[in-house]
């Protein structure tokens, strides 16, 4: 058996030790709380803006390649499959002997979606006309096909965020989808 004082004692220091854990256990630090996903972008029409904001600066930086200049470098614009057909076109071009000469300007930006998210994706039409630029062989002779068409549709994707958004793909178009 167990003296009353020493039984006493005992209960005293449970009854402490579990007024303290209390205590202790509203004193623990709450987790940081999940900061929620914020949209790169307030609207779709915000969105459209930027991209097309983006993409006349990449055409702008082509147009100046195309002039010999090496900067802006059209490339700084692309990421992805973009990226990859850019360095394989002129990869062909070196390979054939060719350039290309003139300008190519942007006749229309036709936003087509726009996922907001922190991560954003938006899709557009873009029309251009190429009838300003000839493929010129390494002897100066125009070689530009007969059949190209001037006025050239693509479908454009760009991925990023409302800082840093970039032109990820590119497929054609339809060119009587443009005005």
């Amino acid at each position: 058996m167990i003296p009353s004082s020493t039984r006493h004692r005992g209960l005293t220091i449970i009854g402490i030790v579990a007024l303290a854990a209390g205590c202790l256990a509203g004193c623990a630090p709450e987790p940081e709380p999940t900061p929620t996903p914020t949209s790169a972008f307030a609207s779709e029409e915000e969105a459209f803006a930027a991209a097309e904001e983006v993409y006349r600066a990449y055409n702008e930086a082509g147009n100046e390649r195309l002039a010999g200049n090496g900067s802006p470098d059209p490339q700084d614009f692309l990421i992805g499959t973009a990226l990859e057909g850019d360095i394989e076109a002129l990869r062909v071009l070196d390979t054939e002997g060719l350039t290309l000469e003139g300008t190519v300007d942007m006749l229309a930006f036709t936003g087509i979606s726009a996922e907001l998210a922190s991560d954003a994706t938006v899709t557009a039409l873009v029309c251009l006309d190429a009838s300003a630029t000839r493929v010129v062989d390494s002897e100066g002779v125009d070689v530009t096909p007969a059949s190209r068409e001037e006025t050239i549709a693509q479908v454009v994707t760009f991925t990023g965020s409302m800082t840093r958004l970039q032109i990820s793909a590119e497929t054609a178009a339809e060119s009587d989808e443009c005005p």
